[in-house]
């Protein structure tokens, strides 16, 4: 019996020792290694002043292209769209921006997530290897001790999410594999074309988003210029007047894409849309 409880513990102690050293080593990648995420790229930018930097969700991601911005206008910036970002990540993603680089203008992209405050499922994969940071955990804090999990026992939340970010990933940006996201600053193209011809049902609740407010401030502390938008959405139900109600500096752009042919879904453009829409965009904010 003395022996087995020996033996427990030892195994234990060993199994701990090399949670520690498996989870100080995913961090380690996450923290220097190749880009997997914008995340991590964010977190590795330079000090610079940008012209501007986009913000939101995929449907970010998918629509306004840095590099051909830059062709017509000699304005330098970035596209931080995420997918499944929610406002929580959107702020999440504005304030560690801010803390590296600067831009001068900010576009933040919003639509039918206006209403959630809370952490995205997959939104918040990419911020969890940094959680046992201070302020990344202070963010996460409030929604649950789920996180508090995620903070205190190594590797938990390596293990749990392992298909987004456990040893696949680590080795890849261990190993040095190049992100295709880089190639147009953030922008990447989505492909496919929208094969049905029906409306997109939402309706947007009447209220504010804490969220929201917090990127607002953010801006005016930093003295920047903040813009909201939202983008195309192929026969939305939705006017977004809720939007235009509460939110400063907003330009709602939902319906400047029509055409069933330049989407690849409901909710995102294609290649086609997003060359169409990245001109809409330059003449909307970039006219002057």
């Amino acid at each position: 019996m003395k022996q087995f409880i020996t033996y427990s513990v030892l195994l234990l102690l060993a199994t701990t020792l090399l949670m520690l050293v498996l989870d100080a080593t995913y961090t380690h990648v996450y923290n220097s290694g190749s880009y997997r995420n914008k995340v991590m790229w964010i977190r590795d930018m330079k000090p610079d002043t940008l012209d501007y930097a986009i913000f939101g969700s995929s449907r970010a991601k998918y629509t306004v292209n840095p590099t051909v911005i830059a062709q017509q206008t000699q304005q330098e910036g970035v596209n931080l769209g995420m997918n499944a970002s929610g406002p929580f990540e959107v702020k999440m993603a504005v304030q560690e921006f801010f803390k590296h680089t600067f831009a001068k203008r900010i576009y933040v992209q919003i639509d039918y997530t206006y209403y959630m405050t809370a952490p995205d499922s997959i939104g918040q994969l990419a911020w969890l290897p940094y959680i046992k940071e201070k302020d990344i955990f202070e963010h996460f804090k409030p929604y649950g001790k789920t996180y508090k999990t995620y903070k205190q026992i190594p590797m938990y939340r390596y293990l749990i999410f392992d298909g987004s970010l456990g040893f696949r990933n680590v080795t890849l940006s261990a190993l040095g594999k190049t992100p295709d996201f880089l190639t147009d600053n953030g922008f990447k193209n989505r492909w496919g074309t929208l094969q049905e011809d029906t409306p997109y049902p939402y309706t947007l609740e009447q209220k504010t988003n804490k969220q929201i407010d917090e990127i607002i401030k953010l801006a005016n502390r930093k003295n920047v210029e903040l813009y909201f938008f939202t983008a195309p959405v192929y026969r939305p139900a939705e006017d977004f007047s809720t939007l235009k109600e509460n939110i400063p500096n907003y330009t709602n752009m939902s319906t400047t894409v029509k055409d069933k042919s330049y989407f690849s879904d409901h909710m995102h453009v294609n290649e086609e849309g997003a060359r169409l829409f990245t001109q809409k965009f330059i003449d909307t904010f970039f006219s002057n």
